[in-house]
């Protein structure tokens, strides 16, 4: 029951289509495997991170419409950079080099967890994961043990993503991807947007 329980839990996060989702995709369809796991690593260290504060009782602090407000509007700027960024110089690279390259690496890495971490919308998912696994499971361990399995599910979700989103980079030429990331970074800005309009509470 735990393992289907943590298994459901991680598939459920498909549904939260956000930023991440199409950062992993950006990355994946114009670096390749490897800068694609990188992000996709970035990102569950930030999901460990927000699994620890709720598991050792961090959920009241972040709770606090000052804190949540501060992450909305930090978000906000950074989704905001990103997207104008994509729209306004969409670059794309078809180097072999750019995509070995260990400085890159960690970038990706570094952008992943940004963009996974000061979303508020993260921290609401996963504290909301721990109160339910905690109230359905007697133990402490059975819970955690749930939301460390929902963790790997959502991890080989996103390999999956990646594997498919470098395979498209083969279909399409730079015009199409241009245009995609354009559309991405559109899409980044409607996130930021989304997050400015929690940070001014309207």
């Amino acid at each position: 029951m735990t393992i289907l329980t943590g298994i459901l839990l991680g598939l459920s996060t498909l549904l939260f289509i956000g930023p991440v989702f199409f950062y992993l995709l950006k990355t994946s369809i114009e670096y390749g495997v490897k800068p694609g796991i990188a992000v996709s690593l970035g990102i569950i260290i930030g999901d460990i991170i927000c699994v620890l504060l709720a598991v050792y009782g961090f959920g009241s602090f972040f709770e606090q419409p000052e804190v949540q407000k501060t992450f909305a509007g930090i978000g906000g700027i950074l989704l905001l950079f990103y997207g104008l960024k994509y729209i306004l110089k969409p670059r794309v690279s078809f180097s072999k080099d750019d995509k070995l390259k260990a400085d890159n690496l960690i970038k990706y890495f570094i952008n992943g967890f940004l963009i996974n971490f000061v979303n508020p919308f993260v921290f609401a998912v996963w504290f909301g994961f721990y109160t339910l696994v905690s109230s359905k499971f007697s133990s402490e361990s059975e819970a955690i043990t749930c939301l460390v399995i929902a963790l790997v599910a959502i991890f080989v979700t996103d390999l999956l993503k990646i594997i498919f989103a470098s395979k498209l980079s083969y279909f399409m030429n730079p015009t199409n991807l241009r245009l995609a990331f354009k559309i991405f970074g559109f899409l980044m800005i409607v996130f930021s947007l989304r997050l400015f309009l929690e940070f001014f509470n309207i």
